[in-house]
């Protein structure tokens, strides 16, 4: 059921809009043809529901609106044979805004709820996924690339003399610092790939079906862009990077991370400011 709802968040507005229109005019219609047997009218409810929450902000008013006009049309067409405009006016204006009121409120609510998982998911200073999201990108991948026999790539990031930026400069420039590392990611990677603040100054990038070859030519145009931008910024910093292409996959994400998190530290304790590439043929 949750991939369905996820499934539907994804969908585009337009397709949610026409979807939940034929949903309301088929309930319409059977309620209609079904009205001395069943009163099925409540359920036009839910297209209003479903077009408020995965449609655009204005599409579950517009089908309240519609849904009140046919409601009111076909309620006075079954209840007398004399048809009085009077009555449709009344009881389409009174069912729009009780039906209007639902939507805005749902619309509402759904707002606040995204920002919620945003907040979540999202790491406050930067952007980026904070380690939460990032576990749950990663383990969605190892199960993705067991399945399809795919491998993956995984780069952890630290930044060099970043506590010198922060004692020196102060750290409203430390925070500049990484969010210029963070936007220099995100241009630099494509848009199947995650990038993560773990916290502090390090940063780590999931690949998906990015062999060795690959994941070299990208962090080397990753690499350039980061030095270039410090060099701009007169922030004396390098970077110290480990890449690991995971052809035999790990048990779980704790373990690629921890394989990725030792590589980028074997960096750091000798020269930092330089990339080591590892490719993972089998995990003890």
């Amino acid at each position: 059921m949750k991939t369905i709802f996820s499934a539907l968040d994804k969908r585009s507005a337009r397709l949610i809009w026409w979807l939940s229109l034929l949903s309301s005019l088929v309930i319409a219609a059977v309620a209609f043809i079904t009205a001395k047997f069943v009163y099925l009218e409540p359920f036009l409810v839910l297209p209003i529901v479903f077009a408020s929450w995965y449609g655009s902000n204005r599409a579950g008013v517009f089908l309240a609106l519609i849904s009140s006009v046919v409601l009111a049309v076909s309620r006075e067409w079954l209840s007398a044979s004399n048809f009085s405009l009077e009555s449709v006016v009344y009881d389409g204006v009174s069912h729009f805004m009780a039906y209007s009121i639902l939507a805005i409120l749902i619309t509402n609510f759904r707002s606040v709820h995204r920002a919620e998982v945003l907040a979540a998911d999202t790491d406050n200073l930067t952007g980026l996924h904070n380690p939460r999201s990032f576990y749950v990108e990663l383990t969605n991948e190892l199960l993705r690339s067991k399945r399809f026999k795919r491998i993956f790539s995984l780069a952890y990031i630290d930044v060099d003399n970043f506590k010198n930026i922060n004692d020196s400069l102060g750290h409203s420039i430390g925070d500049e610092l990484l969010v210029e590392v963070a936007k220099c990611l995100k241009s630099s990677l494509r848009a199947t790939d995650t990038v993560s603040r773990l916290g502090g100054d390090e940063f780590v990038c999931l690949l998906p079906e990015t062999g060795d070859t690959s994941v070299k030519n990208l962090f080397s145009k990753v690499k350039k862009l980061l030095s270039e931008r410090m060099l701009s910024h007169s922030w004396p910093v390098s970077f110290s990077v480990g890449v690991v292409t995971f052809e035999t996959l790990p048990a779980d994400a704790k373990q690629a991370i921890s394989i990725a998190d030792d590589l980028m530290y074997s960096v750091k304790s000798i020269d930092k400011n330089n990339t080591v590439y590892k490719v993972l043929h089998g995990c003890s």
